[in-house]
């Protein structure tokens, strides 16, 4: 296992099965399942977080997640001193990692949409991140299933980027991480940048606001993204997204990393009656209703128009074509087969948590429970609407293009 100069020498076996845990007193743990609504690092002196009973070099463990704050099973943040070599979803790749994430899914009742969500974006090479199933223990007991995800914060560096951006609501920067390197740009200058994607949205119109988009983002990565939010109606939407940027021809240009699909298969997108979140660069818009949208946009195929990004390319007929045009690339590329493939992948890595009774129990300390059958049921119903909207995408933009 190979290890960065600034980390220690850990020698750990790759382990497809991977089991962390962390150990804490009795008086925390209850204080972990107890608390709501409150992020905060967790210490103890004795304290020991390991992998497959291998103890590992803790740098903070941290809860996260608005949804998940509210629920017994926590979310968490984990920084390490070290790095890990863990086995990839077909167990046969190798990742080495220091920071991640450690996803409960507690509102998902079958575990299967994130996973769904970043196998289809990283069919189209816009989910870059490592990510895959593992089981989390506290104390000796089991707390169930969990995604782990590569810590976006961490991958931008090893990219070689100097510069990450979670975005916000109205525009804003809901949070960021900036470590100069050679380029020697100041963090001001990528906040700038990245503020000019949406001052440009009502300075410029057509071709010309495309190519001043371009310029400061990948517009193809991000048409391809709003493409699949549509495949997949994904309900979460503006602040589930980071842009992390590269300097080409000494030139900032954002590239995306999706965040958090574990709201698909909604009938109506997250702006739907909410009074706050939708942009305000084109005035007060507000949406009672999916029938206030569909009329807004027409027979757009764009799912949400929270953001006002979006709502620019719905509404400008020229990124629109440009969009469209992505679109149906991308579209008549993916095949009935690739999601039965990627379905039948999500069942191999699921099972051998679904026959193990102690994970499935810690469900009921979810949203909602779940169990064997309720799987197998909601696998074979979202593979079928996937499949189904996937060739219903296909034929309007068939009729679009006659």
């Amino acid at each position: 296992m190979g290890i960065t100069s600034c980390y220690k020498e850990v020698e750990l076996p790759l382990y497809s099965g991977a089991v962390f845990e962390l150990s804490v007193s009795p008086e925390m743990q209850e204080f972990i399942y107890d608390s709501r609504d409150t992020s905060y690092s967790i210490y103890e002196p004795d304290m020991v977080f390991s992998l497959d009973n291998w103890p590992l070099d803790l740098n903070e463990i941290r809860t996260r997640g608005k949804s998940a704050l509210k629920f017994q099973r926590k979310s968490f943040r984990v920084s390490l001193n070290q790095t890990i070599a863990l086995s990839g979803k077909d167990g046969s790749v190798q990742k080495q990692l220091s920071r991640f994430k450690l996803i409960a899914m507690a509102m998902d009742y079958t575990y299967i949409e994130n996973r769904i969500g970043y196998g289809i974006l990283e069919k189209q090479q816009i989910m870059p991140l490592f990510y895959r199933f593992v089981e989390l223990k506290i104390n000796g007991i089991s707390q169930g299933v969990y995604l782990l995800i590569e810590d976006p914060e961490k991958y931008y560096k090893e990219f070689g980027s100097e510069f990450i951006l979670r975005r916000g609501y109205y525009n804003s920067i809901a949070d960021a991480e900036y470590e100069p390197s050679f380029h020697s740009i100041p963090r001001e200058s990528y906040e700038t940048r990245f503020k000019e994607i949406y001052s440009n949205l009502t300075l410029l119109q057509g071709e010309a606001l495309y190519k001043a988009l371009n310029q400061r983002m990948d517009m193809d990565q991000y048409f391809r993204k709003m493409g699949i939010d549509y495949l997949l109606q994904n309900g979460d939407y503006t602040d589930e997204i980071y842009f992390y940027a590269q300097v080409l021809q000494d030139q900032i240009r954002f590239s995306i990393i999706p965040w958090d699909y574990d709201d698909l298969f909604r009938s109506y997108p997250h702006e739907v009656g909410l009074s706050w979140g939708t942009g305000h660069l084109f005035g007060h818009r507000y949406y009672a209703s999916h029938q206030d949208i569909l009329d807004e946009i027409g027979n757009k195929l764009i799912f949400s128009i929270e953001d006002d990004l979006d709502y620019a390319i719905a509404m400008d007929p020229y990124l629109y074509d440009r969009y469209e045009i992505t679109l149906t690339a991308m579209i008549e590329k993916i095949r009935t087969q690739d999601i039965d493939q990627l379905f039948e992948q999500v069942k191999n890595e699921l099972t051998p948590f679904y026959n193990n009774k102690e994970v499935i129990y810690q469900s009921q300390f979810d949203q909602n429970e779940t169990s064997f059958k309720r799987w197998e049921e909601n696998m074979a119903e979202k593979k079928t609407m996937i499949i189904e909207r996937l060739e219903a995408m296909k034929e309007q933009l068939k009729d679009i293009q006659k």
